[in-house]
């Protein structure tokens, strides 16, 4: 495995128009386990916010390659498929390092 220093890490924040917020949360509720189950996938959690209107994904992968991986795989492209009606903007993904 590569060291940790090659990790990448990213907050993905989600916001699905007010009607498919529960869509969108399933849709990406059903991904969890193949994703956590890819190789390269050290954390991969979701989250929302306390008044409902935004989804957060923690991300954790071995390297860029990995997560790379993760965005080929046809479930991840499904959901993105999805997203193209149900939100309100478009993901906004940030990378994040630990200091």
């Amino acid at each position: 495995m590569a060291n940790s220093h090659n990790n990448v890490n990213f907050i993905a924040h989600i916001t699905p128009k007010t009607e498919h917020y529960q869509d969108c949360t399933s849709a990406i509720q059903e991904i969890l386990p193949a994703t956590r189950a890819e190789v390269g996938c050290l954390r991969f959690e979701l989250y929302e916010s306390e008044n409902r209107t935004q989804l957060t994904l923690v991300e954790r992968f071995i390297d860029q390659a990995a997560f790379d991986f993760h965005h080929q795989q046809a479930y991840t492209k499904q959901v993105f498929t999805l997203y193209q009606g149900w939100l309100a903007k478009a993901v906004d993904i940030i990378a994040i390092k630990p200091l």
